[in-house]
């Protein structure tokens, strides 16, 4: 490590990398004594805008601009002497061939959401991060933002009493899961799991248990294949269509709709379009879902799910009910609504943004970085492999649930790892 500054390595430079970690480094990367050093990508044009908007939002927030190294092989990023974190942001069916050797390199590891695609290649990474003792940090993002974390600290403090009932709804315009390649389940798992693995992880954080079955029902609802679809949006001739992928330089405003650079609007293979039609044959995933869980200390836990929702200002909301009272958080007003009864009668609605709020996952990304350095010198955080693992069997087995047509999927049955 070059005297104290963290040097960081990403590993896919999508939307993700960039846009969200990639942009809070360089925002704050003389705050925190950060940098990128290296990216690593397939696409070499990506690598190259990749670069060009991590420069430019340095030098826009007044910090030096970086001089990446850049690779096609993700092996040499793993193994750059300059490198001492590495970022993994790739499609999920990438994670493990580079989770596994960055984890066995020793040095510091951050993966995105979800941990796989598959619940054997998340006991794959979770045995390794045990095998090295090295252990990663998991990019839940619920878990850097600020009233999620209020949140919590409200239940630990018994102002509902005690927890019996959760839900979560995910009434989502997420159109996007079908443009891209997430739209295939041996890439992403599904849709269901690259979202709900967020889901999955607030249950378990929040719950303080483990899930023992889940019963699940899902399926297609707006997003039914047709035979006479072009196979992207410019080859359309409906201008008015909904669920049109368009094109947009700041992808951090309509990127939920699909908006795309120009990196990803060209070229011909389809796993790095962003601008498939969202009824084009061959997608595999649900555009809703219900699942519901029975925790081992009797907790109930529902995930009320589509992303064909509108746009709207509590298109995700999360309710705890407890023994005295009642809380449900707003994400996208940053608000918790809170009722309770006993010992008295109470209705209060605290307002608790980070000052960040405005700015990607509602400042949990600038808050992630700042754990992220933090965990590269050497701070214990609560987000490991055994939280990614636990989220992927979760919701794994709530789809594996929907294609059995509902039946019960118990949880002893899911592979696991057991602890230390």
């Amino acid at each position: 490590m070059a005297e104290d500054r963290i040097r960081i390595g990403i590993i896919g430079t999508g939307s993700r990398g960039i846009n969200n970690i990639g942009q809070h480094v360089a925002e704050q990367s003389a705050a925190l004594d950060v940098s990128v050093t290296a990216l690593c990508d397939s696409s070499q044009e990506r690598l190259r805008v990749g670069a060009g908007q991590l420069n430019a939002a340095a030098v826009a927030a007044g910090n030096a601009p970086f001089t990446p190294a850049l690779y096609a092989d993700a092996a040499d990023l793993i193994h750059d002497d300059n490198v001492d974190l590495i970022a993994i942001t790739t499609p999920t069916s990438a994670h493990r061939e580079a989770a596994i050797p960055a984890l066995e390199s020793g040095k510091k590891v951050y993966l995105d959401k979800p941990m796989a695609h598959t619940v054997a290649d998340a006991v794959a990474i979770r045995e390794t991060e045990l095998r090295t003792g090295n252990p990663l940090i998991m990019g839940f993002t619920r878990r850097y933002e600020r009233p999620w974390l209020e949140l919590y600290s409200l239940l630990e403090r018994g102002v509902i009493g005690e927890l019996r009932m959760m839900l979560i709804r995910a009434v989502l315009p997420y159109s996007r899961y079908f443009h891209t390649w997430h739209r295939n389940r041996a890439i992403s798992g599904g849709a269901l799991n690259d979202k709900g693995s967020h889901y999955a992880d607030v249950f378990n954080w929040f719950g303080r248990g483990r899930a023992v079955q889940v019963n699940a029902f899902g399926g297609r609802h707006v997003f039914i294949p047709r035979d006479d679809t072009p196979e992207y949006c410019p080859d359309c001739d409906d201008a008015g269509c909904p669920y049109r992928a368009v094109s947009a330089e700041d992808l951090s405003t309509d990127y939920r709709h699909g908006a795309i650079d120009e990196t990803f609007y060209q070229g011909s293979d389809a796993l790095h379009r962003k601008d498939q039609c969202v009824y084009k044959p061959g997608a595999d995933i649900f555009d809703h879902a219900s699942a519901h869980y029975r925790y081992d200390n009797g907790v109930v836990a529902t995930i009320f799910y589509n992303v064909y929702g509108p746009r709207a200002d509590d298109e995700e909301t999360f309710e705890l009910v407890g023994t005295r009272g009642r809380m449900i958080l707003t994400r996208l007003r940053g608000e918790i609504d809170i009722v309770t009864d006993y010992p008295e009668r109470r209705h209060e609605v605290i307002e608790c943004k980070a000052d960040a709020f405005e700015t990607s996952h509602f400042g949990a990304d600038r808050k992630l970085i700042q754990d992220i350095a933090a965990f590269a010198r050497g701070r214990k955080l609560p987000v490991d492999g055994s939280e990614g693992l636990e989220a992927t069997r979760v919701i794994l087995a709530a789809m594996q649930s929907i294609d059995a047509g509902g039946r019960t999927i118990r949880m002893a049955d899911v592979p696991d790892v057991p602890g230390p």
